[in-house]
């Protein structure tokens, strides 16, 4: 019986048998895996708090004949301002969703894994607004997963002057002159610009006081969105959830 020790993240939980719980976890040391809580779903259980969502805490797990099982957990962070604000919530499922989507079962990333707990640390404690955190995040994921925007110079023939087009395809801003060698290139305003670079270099303590229009906010979104469909060909339902907060 192979027992694993390692910090982890619960990505997502579902009901399974009468009374066990099964979890979707990013550890730190294994990659993400599927591991069992017995007896979870009974409100006297030792298991009870171990795999509710965004939940961090090191566990001792061992692998059984069809999944994993969870032996032993102490808690490191349970994020309970996420589990009280709808908006911090909304937020946090969309992260674990786009981590859990993104990654492969067992597929190991330390970097990842690091980003991911500072990013729910930073929605846990930090006022937020939903459209400028999701497009700050969705940058900085983009960016550690090697699809980095080039936002200081025309993508095409490098020029700095003139940014006034952004292309999916092509990958980032394009000038004047170049706009018709990427045939998605769309028109970038250039407070929008700013905005991006802002999102993707500052960090998140830094979007706490920053003022941005609703109108550039909801561009900014727009782009980085089609720029992750293009890049990951992957969509995300939570992001839906989002967007239908912000227009209540």
């Amino acid at each position: 019986m192979r027992l694993l020790k390692t910090e982890a993240i619960v990505l997502k939980n579902n009901l399974i048998g009468e009374t066990d719980k099964i979890a979707t976890l990013f550890t730190k040391s294994y990659g993400k895996l599927q591991a069992v809580a017995k007896g979870a779903r009974r409100s006297k259980s030792r298991f009870v708090n171990a795999i509710r969502l965004f939940v961090v805490a090191n566990y001792v797990i061992f692998e059984g004949q069809n999944y994993y099982y969870i032996d032993q957990w102490e808690l490191i962070e349970a994020h309970k301002n996420i589990e009280k604000d709808l908006a911090k919530f909304s937020v946090a499922s969309y992260i674990a969703e786009t981590i859990n989507k993104i990654l492969e079962e067992n597929q190991k990333s330390e970097r990842l894994y690091l980003f991911l707990k500072h990013s729910l640390k930073a929605v846990d404690e930090l006022q937020i607004d939903p459209l400028i955190f999701i497009s700050s995040y969705n940058l900085k994921l983009v960016s550690l997963l090697g699809y980095m925007p080039q936002l200081d110079n025309c993508v095409v023939c490098g020029k700095r002057e003139n940014l006034k087009y952004f292309s999916n395809s092509c990958g980032g801003a394009v000038c004047i002159n170049c706009k018709n060698k990427c045939f998605d290139a769309k028109p970038l305003h250039e407070v929008t610009l700013k905005a991006i670079k802002y999102f993707l270099k500052g960090d998140y303590d830094k979007l706490q006081n920053i003022k941005v229009s609703r109108v550039i906010k909801e561009e900014v979104d727009k782009i980085i969105t089609a720029y992750m469909k293009e890049h990951l060909e992957i969509e995300f339902k939570s992001k839906d959830f989002i967007d239908k907060l912000q227009n209540m």
